[in-house]
């Protein structure tokens, strides 16, 4: 039998490296909404679909191909995603109609579940006393690749164009794909998970949903507050570039500094978390998320009020994860990684759902439209956290 390989301090930031440039596929097209829409003759109330589609396909991607890894070495399966996911990204890239780039939309979403692999293949092959640094480093790797997704394709496409954007992932993925090859070595054979079939694998996703209520209550929360958030970055989107400002994809990208620059103390965060309790934590966070949009919506047109805001949302939002994950990794550490799988489904769903709203709120009644949308599902999770499990 192989032995297991123990990763250094090079390879797990190269892992977290890999994590960014793999999650960011599925945020490109947020800064982009208004040049694809115009290019493709695509509506306001429609391109906001767009990003749902992607984040439509990562929940089903996390749902039905993740938890492959518990009978498939996470090499293997990394060699199947990313190529397909390459070639979702040069169909985007080559569009020419509505059908085509909300199908490569889907498609990237579906495949993009790299980041997502990764977390759990490194947790094995490092000393248990690292084990909350590494997660940690991944962890900030996917925030940031989130966030400054926007920066990088808001720079190329004012520079370049859209198409460049989705070439140049196509690019980055295929280099890191020979990255990978190197540090996810072979692996030998799981004697025991190899037996499980994939239908009692995905069925147990379920069953952990129905009788786990910790899970239910951490996964509703999370997809509202995520979704709460995904609804400010494409609102904002049409917002600034909408004739009351007029700022280019570029200008908005570099809004994400500022949210970038909050993720980065997610540490910080975390000791609150332990010191607190994460269950207080988590409503207080929700709580900042609600007086986040309040000062959004207060400030509209006055960019200095509205980047408290981003500032208060980006901060409480890291929070409520940063609890629920607690929450979630205090539980069986047996079934951690099929939790993490339901609670990731449940966060890209909420994503997924709030996004196609975004287009539609905008039509009917601009930033304070946006502003109503986003803080209503705070309001619900607050609500569910405060009345705890049942």
């Amino acid at each position: 039998m192989k032995s297991v390989t123990v990763l250094s301090d090079r390879a797990v930031g190269l892992l977290a490296a890999v994590s960014a440039i793999a999650v960011a596929n599925a945020y490109y097209i947020q800064p982009l909404l208004v040049e694809v829409g115009g290019a493709l003759s695509i509506s306001s109330g429609l391109v906001g679909i767009l990003p749902g589609l992607s984040q439509i396909g990562l929940a089903c991607g996390l749902a039905f191909l993740l938890p492959l890894a518990d009978i498939i070495s996470a090499r293997r399966l990394l060699l199947t995603v990313i190529p397909i996911q390459i070639a979702s990204l040069v169909l985007f890239a080559t569009s020419r109609s509505i059908h085509t780039v909300a199908t490569a939309s889907l498609l990237i979403g579906l495949f993009g579940i790299t980041p997502y692999i990764l977390p759990p293949y490194a947790s094995l092959r490092v000393p248990a006393s690292r084990l909350g640094h590494v997660t940690g480093i991944l962890t900030r790797g996917i925030i940031i690749g989130i966030l400054l997704a926007r920066t990088a394709s808001g720079f190329i496409g004012t520079h370049f164009g859209w198409r460049a954007v989705y070439w140049g992932a196509a690019g980055m993925m295929t280099m890191q794909l020979f990255f990978l090859v190197r540090i996810v070595r072979p692996e030998s054979a799981k004697p025991s998970s190899g037996r499980v079939p994939y239908r009692e694998l995905i069925g147990s996703l379920v069953h952990l949903l129905r009788t786990v209520p910790e899970l239910r209550v951490a996964a509703i929360c999370q997809a509202l507050s995520y979704g709460s958030f995904i609804v400010f970055w494409l609102g904002v989107t049409l917002y600034l570039q909408s004739p009351a400002f007029g700022w280019t994809p570029q200008a908005i990208g570099l809004v994400a500094f500022v949210a970038a620059g909050a993720a980065s103390a997610a540490p910080m965060f975390g000791r609150a978390v332990d010191r607190s309790g994460p269950h207080a934590t988590r409503r207080a966070a929700l709580a900042g998320m609600v007086s986040a949009w309040v000062l959004l919506a207060v400030f509209e047109g006055h960019l200095a009020g509205m980047a408290v805001g981003l500032i208060v949302l980006d901060i409480s939002v890291t929070i409520v994860d940063i609890s629920s994950r607690t929450i979630l990794y205090g539980l069986d550490a047996g079934i951690r990684t099929r939790l993490n799988a339901i609670y990731q489904v449940a966060m890209f769903s909420g994503g997924a759902v709030m996004s196609m709203l975004v287009g539609v709120s905008w039509s009917l009644g601009g930033w304070f439209a946006v502003c109503a949308l986003g803080v209503v599902p705070i309001v619900i999770a607050f609500i569910g956290c405060w009345r705890g499990v049942r």
